[in-house]
C-alpha cells in the first residue's frame, strides 16, 4: 500500500496544476482561452463550474492529503468518463485541449487501476 496512494494525491496535483490557470483565464474571459474554448456562453460557463468543481476537490484533497480510494474513484472516474466521451462527440479532432484530456484521463485511469490493484 506504500506507493500506490501516492499516485492518488499525483492525479490529484495533475488535476490543481492544470485547472487553476484555466479556471483563472475562464474567469478573466481571456482572449487565449476564447479561442480555445470559444466566447463566453452558458455552455462555457457549464463547464467553467465543472472545472471549478473538480479544482475544489482535488486541492482539497492535497490539503488536508486525502488519499481516500472513493474520492479519488468518483472524482476521476467522473474526468475519465468526460473525457473519453468528448473524444466521440467533439467534431474537431484537431483541438489540442481533446487530446491533453485524454492524456489526463489515462494517467487517472492508471491511478485507479494499480490503486485498487494494490488493495
Amino acid at each position: 500500500m506504500g506507493r500506490m496512494p501516492n499516485l492518488i494525491l499525483v492525479s490529484h496535483f495533475i488535476n490543481v496544476l492544470v485547472l487553476l490557470p484555466i479556471c483563472a483565464l475562464l474567469l478573466l474571459n481571456s482572449e487565449k482561452i476564447v479561442a480555445v474554448f470559444g466566447a463566453d456562453s452558458s455552455s462555457r460557463q457549464i463547464l467553467t463550474c465543472m472545472y471549478l468543481t473538480i479544482l475544489a476537490l482535488s486541492s482539497y484533497c492535497l490539503g488536508t492529503m486525502n488519499k481516500d480510494f472513493s474520492i479519488a474513484f468518483v472524482l476521476f472516474g467522473f474526468q475519465i468518463i468526460y473525457k473519453t466521451l468528448s473524444l466521440f462527440l467533439i467534431k474537431n479532432k484537431k483541438l489540442p485541449v481533446l487530446w491533453f484530456n485524454l492524456v489526463i484521463a489515462v494517467l487517472h485511469s492508471y491511478t485507479l487501476v494499480t490503486t485498487y490493484l494494490a488493495n
